[in-house]
C-alpha cells in the first residue's frame, strides 16, 4: 500500500520552540518520512536545522544555555529598529544553514511563514537564503529589526498563524502533523483587538469612519493603495518616510505589529481540526524567554511525539 505524503508544521513559541527538537528526534528514530516541513518563528529555526542536517548542532547549542547568557545572545540596542541588533541571531542562522538556499534542500519541501505588516496575512517564504528567511519569520516587532520580502514589510510568522498546517496542505501534503507550543494571543493583543471590534460596531464609528476606511483600504490593497489612502495621516505621524525607507524605532515597529495582529487576533489560532494530528507538548508552564530549560522542553517534545506515534503510523497508510 502506498504511503501518504506527510507534512509537518512547527509553530512558534520563542524558546519553547526548542521542544520541536524532541519531536523531530522521535520522528527520525521511527523512520517517519517528512515530505513537507513548514515552520514559523522559532519553529522555523528547528525546521531549518533539521532540513540542513544540523538538528544535533542546534540541540548542542541550546542545552548548555543559562538565563545569564541571554544578554550575549540578544546584543541589545536601543538605537535601531528593535531592542536587539539581530547580529547574534543571524550568526546562529548562518551556522545552522551553512549558506544554503531553499532550492538546495533535497528530500523534502521546506518553507517558512511570515506576516504581512499591512494586512496581517501570511507570507510564504520558500526561495532564496534560508538564513535571511529566518531573520524575517523570527522578527518580533519591537524586538528585532523588521525586514522586507519582495518589497513587502514582513515580520514574525506566528502573528499570521500560530501553526502553519494550512501551508503544508497547500504544498501538497496528504496528511499533516501540527505541533503547537504556544499559549495563544497576549492580553494586550486581545484587549486592543476587542476594542477595535467594538469601535467598528459602535455609533462612534461615524466619528472614526475616515480612519476605518483607511484601514479597510490597507487590508484590501497593496502598499501603493495604502500610501495613497493614508499619506497625509502617515506624514502627520512622521512614519511615511521611515516606512518607505525601511527605518523605524522599536516602538513604532511594535505598534505596526500590534496593528496587524489585533485586526483579527483569532484568525491565526491553531485548532485540532486544522490538521490530521495535533501534538501539544506539555510546555506551557515554561516561560517563553527561559533559555535554561531547553533540556526539559526537548524531553516534553519527545514524550508528546512518542504518545502519538501509533496514531501517526495508522495515518500513514489510511485510505
Amino acid at each position: 500500500m502506498q504511503r501518504k505524503k506527510i507534512g509537518v508544521a512547527l509553530g512558534g513559541g520563542t524558546m519553547r520552540g526548542m521542544t520541536h527538537i524532541g519531536v523531530l528526534e522521535v520522528f527520525e528514530e521511527n523512520n517517519l518520512p517528512i515530505h513537507f516541513l513548514v515552520g514559523c518563528s522559532s519553529g522555523a529555526i528547528v525546521a531549518a536545522a533539521y532540513a540542513c542536517g544540523k538538528l544535533k548542532e542546534l540541540k548542542e547549542t541550546a542545552l548548555p544555555l543559562k538565563n545569564k547568557d541571554r544578554r550575549k545572545m540578544l546584543d541589545l540596542s536601543f538605537s535601531g529598529g528593535g531592542l536587539i541588533k539581530g547580529e547574534q541571531l543571524r550568526s546562529l542562522f548562518d551556522f545552522l544553514t551553512d549558506g544554503k538556499k531553499f532550492e538546495d534542500i533535497k528530500g523534502l519541501k521546506l518553507a517558512f511563514v511570515g506576516t504581512d505588516a499591512l494586512t496581517g496575512n501570511e507570507v510564504v517564504i520558500d526561495s532564496g537564503s534560508i538564513a535571511e528567511a529566518l531573520e524575517i519569520t523570527t522578527a518580533l516587532p519591537g524586538l528585532a529589526p523588521l525586514k522586507r520580502h519582495h518589497g513587502r514589510l514582513v515580520f514574525d510568522g506566528g502573528t499570521a498563524m500560530l501553526v502553519p498546517a494550512k501551508i503544508a496542505y497547500n504544498f501538497g501534503a496528504e496528511a499533516v502533523i501540527g505541533v503547537d507550543v504556544s499559549v495563544g494571543r497576549s492580553v494586550i493583543t486581545r484587549t486592543v483587538g476587542d476594542f477595535r471590534k467594538m469601535m467598528r460596531k459602535s455609533t462612534l464609528r461615524r466619528v472614526f469612519n475616515p480612519v476605518f476606511k483607511m484601514g479597510d483600504k490597507a487590508l484590501n490593497g497593496g502598499e501603493e493603495k495604502f500610501f495613497g489612502a493614508v499619506k497625509s495621516l502617515m506624514r502627520k505621524l512622521k512614519l511615511l518616510d521611515d516606512y518607505e525607507k525601511h527605518r523605524f524605532n522599536f516602538f513604532e515597529a511594535y505598534l505596526i505589529g500590534l496593528r496587524a495582529i489585533s485586526a483579527d487576533y483569532k484568525k491565526g489560532l491553531f485548532l485540532d481540526d486544522d490538521c490530521d494530528i495535533a501534538i501539544r507538548p506539555d510546555v506551557l508552564h515554561f516561560r517563553r524567554s527561559d533559555v535554561s530549560q531547553a533540556k526539559m522542553m526537548i524531553e516534553e517534545g519527545r514524550k508528546a511525539a512518542e504518545d502519538k506515534m501509533e496514531e501517526i503510523r495508522g495515518l500513514l497508510t489510511k485510505n
